[in-house]
């Protein structure tokens, strides 16, 4: 399994990519840092990958000695499953988030209700991604069938 994954918090991708390697033997992960990136890469390649970890809030750009990443976007996941229906890319997305509520008011659980509305081709659900308990790595599990 191929799987891209687009995130900007270095714990939260080491975490992640040590599970997905370790526990589930899958070390075939592109991470990108940024919408902007991880559009591109998503436009550009989707049909090299069989999955897509998505987070939801990240920066416009990655984040460089020499740029501070642009705007923060605060539902940057979304706008990517938005673009993924626009150009009927199939790639299959789960969310991985740290975050119960967005800078909008968005709940997680509204959130979710509303990406499977919208969005049923691609998203198959979301994680609560957390650094003190293990409880994601199940969800995680589940979600990509393993």
């Amino acid at each position: 399994m191929r799987i891209l994954f687009i995130e900007d918090h270095p714990l939260k991708q080491a975490q992640i990519h040590k599970f997905i390697n370790e526990k589930l033997g899958i070390n075939s992960i592109v991470t990108k840092n940024s919408y902007i990136s991880g559009l591109k890469e998503l436009i550009r390649n989707f049909e090299d990958y069989d999955m897509l970890l998505l987070d939801i809030s990240m920066p416009n750009y990655d984040i460089s000695s020499e740029d501070s990443g642009g705007a923060w976007m605060p539902l940057a996941g979304k706008k990517i499953l938005k673009e993924m229906y626009l150009r009927d890319i199939p790639t299959k997305a789960i969310v991985v988030t740290m975050h119960g509520s967005f800078d909008d008011g968005t709940k997680i659980a509204e959130l979710d209700k509303e990406l499977k509305d919208q969005f049923s081709e691609n998203y198959i659900g979301y994680v609560f991604y957390s650094q003190i308990n293990e409880e994601w790595q199940e969800k995680l599990s589940q979600l990509l069938n393993i």
